[in-house]
C-alpha cells in the first residue's frame, strides 16, 4: 500500500494569544468546531514510536478512525506517511494496514503486543483558506497518560493542494506585525511524541547542537547551497527545540545549546558567503538573537561555574556578591525569555525554516570547495595565533574565534576528505575550543566581577584565583596551538 503524504506546519499558541488568533481567523472565513477523543496504541516499551511511528483510533463526533503516521521527525515542517480508514465500533483492526510499515514490523517481530497507552482529548476549530489550499485547525485541551497530563494549544497548517511554501506564507501572514502581532512559534514534537513522553515520566531534555547533528545530512557531492540549505533546517530544529524546552523549564543547557545552535548557523553562513547568497535581514537577526542567547548564557557561567569554583569557601552564598550576580543572572535570563517568546523571533524562526527548503543551484560540490576554505581559515588562524601568550586581551580574544570557526567549518566540510585525515584534525580544534573557551569565560568574569564590586576586598583572592587560572590557560593554549601547527594538512 502507498502511503498518502502528509505536510503540515505546526506553530505554538501562547494561552493570552489564542482569543486574538480565534478572532483573527475568524475573518478568513466560517469555523468548524469538533470534539476529538483519541487513544494512541504501543507496546510497553514504545517499539513503534521508537521506529518513528504512530498508532492511534480517534473518534471525531459519532465518526471512528483508525491511522498510522510515520517519520515522527521533530521537525517544524513534517512530511508524514499516514494511513487513516475506518474503525469499527472504535476498535483497532491492525490487519487493515496490510502493506504499511506496521505490517513489516509485526512480521518480523509477531510477538509485540500492541494496547492502549496514552489519551489525547481536545477541542478543534477548523478554518479553510479562501483558495482552499491550506486546512487550519487550532486544538485545545490536553494529553492524558495515567496520572500526569500536558496541554495541547497549537494551531495546524496542513497543505491541502499545491506547494507547501503556502505554509510559510500563511504562517507570516497570520503573526502579522508590528502592535497585532502573534508570536506563533514554529515547534516539531507531535502530540504522539509528547505522548509518549509524558507516558515516561521524561522531562524535556536540551537538544544538543552536536557537530554529527549538523553534519548528518551532508554529502561531498552536494552544491554548497543545499549544504547551507542543510544546515540552517538542522540549525532551526535545534535552535526551536531548546527555545520550546526553556519554556516548561529552567536548564541553563536549553540556553547553552540554542546559542551553539545560532553559532553553527553563523559560521556556516560566513563560510559559504562567497559561494551562496544568504539574506541580509536573517544575517541580522540571526546576530541579534545569538546576543541575546550569549547574555543569558555569560551570566549562567557565572552564578553556576565561576563564583562556585573560584570564590573563596568562607565567602557565604547569602553573600551580597552572590546576592546581586544571582539578581543579574535573573535579569539575564528574564530578557532572552522575553526575546525568545516576541513576534520578532517568530518571524525569524519561520524565515529561517522557509529559506531552507527554497530551491538551491545544484553547481559547485563542496568537495571542490572545502580544502580551499579550510586552508584558508587554518592558515589565517595560525598567524593571528603567532606567540599566543604575549598577545593582548583582545588579540586572543580573536584567535578563539578564527579557532571556533575553523572547528565549525572543519565540522561541516568533514565529509569532502577522508575520514581518518580530518579525524584528529577535529579532535585537535575540539580540544583548542574547549581550553579558548573557558579562557574566555574568565575573562569575561573577570571583567563582570570588576563591574559588580570593584572595590571589593573579599573579591581579591577571587580576583587572584582567576588570574592564576587564566595565566595557565594562556600557556595550555599555546601549547595546543603549537601541536595544532605541526599536523598534517589533510586537504594536502
Amino acid at each position: 500500500m502507498s502511503a498518502p503524504t502528509e505536510t503540515e506546519l505546526k506553530l505554538a499558541v501562547a494561552a493570552n494569544d489564542a482569543p486574538r488568533l480565534r478572532a483573527r481567523l475568524d475573518r478568513s472565513g466560517p469555523r468548524v468546531t469538533q470534539q476529538f477523543d483519541t487513544i494512541y496504541h504501543d507496546t510497553a516499551d514504545f517499539a513503534l514510536a521508537r521506529r518513528g511511528m504512530a498508532l492511534r483510533v480517534r473518534r471525531a463526533g459519532r465518526r471512528w478512525v483508525q491511522t498510522l503516521k510515520t517519520q515522527m521527525a521533530a521537525t517544524a515542517l513534517s512530511r508524514r506517511g499516514e494511513w487513516e480508514m475506518p474503525a469499527q465500533r472504535g476498535r483497532l483492526d491492525i490487519a487493515r494496514f496490510a502493506g504499511t510499515p506496521l505490517e513489516a514490523l509485526l512480521r518480523a517481530k509477531p510477538a509485540l503486543k500492541i494496547e492502549p497507552r496514552f489519551r489525547t482529548r481536545f477541542t478543534r476549530s477548523q478554518w479553510i483558506t479562501p483558495d482552499g489550499t491550506v486546512e487550519i485547525a487550532l486544538d485545545e485541551g490536553e494529553i492524558v497518560a495515567g496520572e500526569r497530563t500536558a496541554p495541547i494549544l497549537e494551531l495546524e497548517l496542513e497543505l491541502k493542494s499545491g506547494d507547501a511554501a503556502a505554509l510559510w506564507t500563511l504562517a507570516l501572514d497570520l503573526i502579522g506585525a508590528r502592535q497585532s502581532a502573534i508570536p506563533l512559534l514554529p515547534f516539531g514534537e507531535s502530540k504522539a511524541a509528547r505522548g509518549v513522553g509524558l507516558s515516561l515520566g521524561q522531562a524535556v531534555a536540551p537538544t544538543k547542537a552536536a557537530a554529527k547533528v549538523f553534519a548528518a545530512p551532508l554529502r561531498a557531492r552536494m552544491s554548497a547551497g543545499v549544504a547551507l540549505r542543510a544546515i540552517i533546517g538542522t540549525g532551526t530544529d535545534v535552535l526551536l527545540a531548546n527555545v520550546h524546552g526553556l519554556r516548561q523549564g529552567d536548564d541553563a543547557e536549553f540556553v547553552h545549546q540554542a546559542r551553539v545552535a545560532v553559532r553553527r548557523m553563523r559560521s556556516a553562513i560566513r563560510l559559504f558567503k562567497d559561494e551562496v547568497e544568504f539574506p541580509q535581514r536573517l544575517a541580522i537577526e540571526l546576530r541579534w538573537i545569538g546576543r541575546e542567547l550569549g547574555r543569558a548564557r555569560d551570566w549562567d557561567v557565572i552564578v553556576l561555574h565561576t563564583l562556585p569554583t573560584f570564590a573563596p569557601s568562607s565567602m557565604p552564598d547569602s553573600s551580597p556578591l552572590h546576592a546581586t550576580a544571582a539578581r543579574r543572572r535573573a535579569e539575564a535570563r528574564q530578557h532572552a525569555r522575553a526575546s525568545l517568546a516576541s513576534a520578532r523571533f517568530a518571524v525569524l524562526a519561520v524565515q529561517l525554516a522557509q529559506w531552507a527548503e527554497t530551491p538551491a543551484a545544484m553547481e559547485g560540490a563542496l568537495q571542490a570547495f572545502a580544502a580551499k576554505s579550510l586552508r584558508r581559515a587554518y592558515r589565517r588562524l595560525l598567524k593571528a595565533a603567532q606567540f599566543f601568550v604575549a598577545l593582548p586581551a583582545a588579540q586572543q580574544h580573536r584567535v578563539r574565534i578564527l579557532a571556533k570557526r575553523l572547528r565549525y567549518a572543519t565540522d561541516v566540510l568533514a565529509c569532502a576528505f577522508a575520514r581518518g585525515a580530518i579525524k584528529e584534525l577535529s579532535a585537535r580544534l575540539s580540544d583548542l575550543q574547549d581550553v579558548l573557551g573557558e579562557l574566555n569565560d574568565i575573562a569575561v568574569a573577570q571583567e563582570i566581577l570588576t563591574e559588580l564590586a570593584p572595590r571589593s576586598a573579599e573579591l581579591e583572592s577571587t580576583r587572584s584565583a582567576l588570574e592564576h587560572r587564566r595565566q595557565a590557560l594562556t600557556l595550555k593554549s599555546e601549547a595546543a596551538l603549537a601541536e595544532l601547527a605541526q599536523l598534517p594538512e589533510p586537504w594536502r
